[in-house]
């Protein structure tokens, strides 16, 4: 995983932390939630042969809280099912052994007087069915009161400040996975109207993602692994087909999980959030795609809180963890008012690109949205089927871009330092940077070099005498 700048990294706290419990004093939620999250993750982890009696004692845990009002059944009930799928249950199965567990579990209501205690993920041992109880709940339960609070961690611990020294001292460029397309560790919209071939060309940048390969003009610096959460296409008609018109068979995949149709709860509940950071954690994913996001929620696309919601239950917890999301989404009937639904959509974004058809197989990306700065906000792609299926970015529009924001930077740094003075790197990159046009010191350099040049030129053109 990407390691997080120093003036926002997280200290390690005394005991190993449960996904999602970010505690707050007098509320039982963060406690439910440490609880729901670390009894999924046991069960996905769950070696072959003990997976059912697993289920059961996740099910009767959870199923208290439930009954003491502290999580909502339906979401735990669809959460624990899909896990218990996903490893391989069969559904009768599952269903049967759920229903047991969750009638012992409702007789028993858990009530949480321990409210910053976060409880530790279920080990797995003999509960009896019907009611018996006797599940281990929590390796906490054995420490004494002041052992519990030498446990805990303190206010600091749990709300870090950032370090501002550290802030300023930090001179660590924007990290690009695809520049200018894709930055690392943001939440980035792809939105166009329908049959316009998103997915397909998502779907490429995914694998030369995964594969660290060239795609749309840039080379990855490295290979990261990407979870592809599609909700849209079918997997040997859509996508198998498109990967083999790329080219690729299975041995070069091995970077790209997918997930076709996945049982997952919706994105816009923090039930949906934490199963979504779960999966992306345990297999290792730096980047996540969501295909498409109006079929990943369960509130209404023009409802405002939709989106809220989805930021604060799944949008913000995985920046957090520094994976950057890709959602596809499409336009409404005005495609010039952008994507469909409420506008909350623009709020959580880091960097919004829509596209267009303009003619048959050439695309246009524009960026409508950035909170970062971007190098090119217009990008013409043309889709290529021989001898393979591929995109690429038109280099004659690229470069007319590249050419217009190099004048308007070297316009810039000449109105602040003067035309005919000389300026060192260090002082231009600091001052692109707070002028808002921060670049990465290779770009400042070929960009100083260019000033030089133009100097250099006009240095050596004779004087007309008046």
């Amino acid at each position: 995983m990407t390691q997080l700048p120093k003036f926002l990294a997280k200290p390690k706290p005394d005991r190993p932390r449960v996904l999602g419990a970010a505690r707050q004093p007098g509320s039982a939620e963060p406690y439910a939630r440490a609880a729901f999250v670390g009894e999924l993750a046991q069960l996905a982890k769950t070696p072959e042969g003990e997976r059912n009696e697993q289920l059961n004692v996740a099910g009767f845990n959870l199923s208290q809280l439930v009954a003491s009002g502290h999580l909502d059944r339906d979401e735990t009930w669809n959460a624990l099912y899909s896990t218990g799928l996903a490893i391989g249950l069969e559904p009768g199965e599952t269903a049967n052994t759920l229903r047991s567990a969750f009638e012992a579990g409702e007789a028993e209501p858990r009530l949480v007087p321990e409210l910053d205690q976060v409880p530790e993920p279920t080990v797995l041992g003999p509960i009896p069915r019907n009611g018996a109880s006797g599940a281990q709940n929590s390796a906490s339960d054995g420490l004494d009161g002041e052992e519990e609070a030498d446990a805990l961690p303190t206010i600091r611990e749990r709300f870090p400040a950032l370090d501002w020294a550290e802030l300023w001292a930090d001179d660590s460029e924007e990290e690009w996975i695809v520049e200018p397309i894709l930055p690392a560790r943001r939440l980035v919209a792809l939105f166009s109207p329908p049959k316009v071939g998103k997915s397909l060309l998502m779907l490429e940048l995914a694998v030369g993602v995964a594969r660290g390969t060239q795609v749309l003009g840039a080379v990855p610096d490295r290979p990261r692994r990407v979870l592809y959460v599609d909700h849209e296409n079918d997997p040997r008609g859509d996508v198998r087909t498109r990967l083999q018109s790329m080219g690729y068979g299975p041995d070069d995949l091995e970077n790209l999980v997918y997930l076709s149709y996945p049982s997952m709860a919706p994105l816009d509940t923090w039930t949906g959030g934490v199963e979504l950071l779960a999966i992306a954690q345990e297999y290792g994913c730096e980047l996540v795609v969501i295909d498409t996001i109006s079929r990943a929620v369960g509130g209404e696309e023009n409802d405002n809180d939709t989106w809220l919601s989805f930021y604060r239950n799944t949008g913000r917890l995985l920046k957090a963890e520094g994976i950057a999301v890709v959602r596809l989404d499409h336009t409404g009937k005005d495609q010039s008012k952008g994507m469909r639904g409420g506008s909350a959509k623009y709020g959580d974004v880091d960097l919004a690109w829509s596209m267009t058809m303009p003619a048959e197989d050439v695309l246009r990306l524009e960026c409508v949205a950035h909170r970062l700065p971007v190098a090119e906000k217009e990008l013409s792609v043309i889709r290529e089927r021989v001898p393979k299926l591929a995109h690429r970015v038109s280099t004659e529009g690229r470069a007319i871009a590249r050419d217009r924001e190099r004048a308007e930077l070297l316009e810039l740094l000449d109105s602040l330092v003067g035309a005919d003075e000389p300026l060192g790197l260090n002082t231009a990159v600091k001052l692109l940077r707070e002028a808002g046009r921060g670049k990465r010191r290779a770009y400042v350099q070929e960009l100083l070099q260019h000033r030089d040049l133009r100097w250099n030129a006009a240095a050596l053109l004779p004087v007309e005498e008046g």
